[in-house]
């Protein structure tokens, strides 16, 4: 390797410290056009090995180490910090190998290797290798592991783990993801938790939320308190008040639903309002609509249709369809192998093929 690449950068460094403690060198003023050393007013092309006490840069910006004294440093234009930049404000492209703090506001192109934070409000693109803590982000972010930030509005990715308190937009992390307000599509490779979201949800395996509003998909399981809109649970699904469409592998589990239910095993709820199909559904109060179960359905009160192997309900209005169903009051129809009434009068309580009381 020839020594002269070495020899310059030695010189460029020696010139950079000697400039930045005489004060700086500007040429032609130390104001404007090509400056060395920590001119702390200056527009153009500026060398600096460290920025102490700077008010503004505007134009091209390249420091070495991370600043010392600070003001309200305004930089506008291009900007290579080595290690560390630090600035109230930033208006351009800039880059920073590690460390980059935004103190107040930036707006443009920030691209950082390691460590990226400070209180400031970004606005634009802002790519991150490792840790990334900012206030409100408005654009693209986008970091390799770690990412915080009190709101976001745009499209926003994260290998592994991502904190924020509002997400509004594109949100895709590619483990964990947390959460306050959630708006718009978020993806999460593992899984996502939040206070609320609304829009479409998308996790490998698990979601988790207060209120859920629009479509949310788990590969596992699913659990909320509130939903409108659509739930899909490769395994299993919950939720204390259901408006809409849930369908899970296994099982699903309720308080109040209102719409349509499909578990594989089982549908357990206090009332239910609409269709339910599954292999067995038990609902503690009340059914109205139609339980369509395979094995087993169970209810206190039916106002609609039952169907499976064994039909359970204390007092039923409407049909029941099964191999044997059971009522201790029935306002409607039984059809099946063998059909039970305990209400029914004498030998009429057992009926076979079908059973009516109105």
């Amino acid at each position: 390797m020839s020594p002269r690449p070495i020899l310059t950068t030695l010189l460029l460094t020696i010139l950079l410290a000697s400039c930045a403690l005489a004060g700086g060198l500007g040429i032609p003023t130390s104001r404007a056009a090509l400056g060395f050393g920590n001119l702390e007013q200056f527009s153009g092309l500026r060398f600096n090995w460290r920025d102490s006490g700077v008010q503004y840069v505007n134009g091209v910006n390249v420091t070495i180490f991370a600043p010392g004294k600070r003001t309200n440093m305004d930089y506008n234009g291009l900007g290579l910090h080595v290690v560390g930049a630090s600035g109230e404000r930033f208006n351009g492209v800039y880059a920073s190998i590690v460390g980059m703090e935004i103190e107040d506001q930036g707006k443009g192109i920030f691209l950082n290797l390691i460590g990226m934070g400070g209180d400031g409000d970004v606005t634009g693109l802002a790519v991150n290798g490792i840790g990334a803590g900012l206030g409100d982000i408005t654009g693209i972010a986008i970091s390799g592991i770690g990412m915080g930030a009190k709101n976001v509005t745009g499209f926003t990715f994260a290998t592994i783990g991502m904190g924020v308190h509002d997400i509004t937009g594109i949100t895709v992390a590619g483990i964990g993801m947390g959460a306050n307000d959630v708006t718009g599509i978020t993806v999460a490779g593992i899984g996502l938790g939040a206070s609320d979201i609304t829009g479409i949800t998308v996790a490998g395996l698990g979601v988790g939320a207060d209120n859920i509003t629009g479509l949310a998909v788990a590969g596992l399981g699913m659990g909320a308190e509130n939903v409108q809109g659509v739930m899909l649970a490769g395994l299993g699904a919950g939720a204390e008040n259901l408006d809409g469409v849930a369908a899970a592998l296994l099982g699903f589990g309720a308080e109040d639903v209102n719409g349509l239910v499909i578990a594989g095993l089982g549908l357990g709820a206090e009332t239910m309002h609409g269709v339910a199909a599954g292999g067995a559904i038990h609902t503690n109060k009340s059914f109205h609509g139609g339980a369509l179960a395979i094995g087993y359905q169970r209810t206190e009160q039916l106002y609609g249709v039952s169907t499976g192997v064994y039909n359970r309900v204390d007092e039923a209005h409407g049909l029941m369809i099964g191999i044997y169903n059971h009522a201790e009051s029935l306002h409607g129809i039984q059809i099946g192998l063998l059909n039970r009434v305990d209400s029914g009068p004498g030998l009429a309580r057992w009926l076979p093929l079908v059973n009516a009381r109105f």
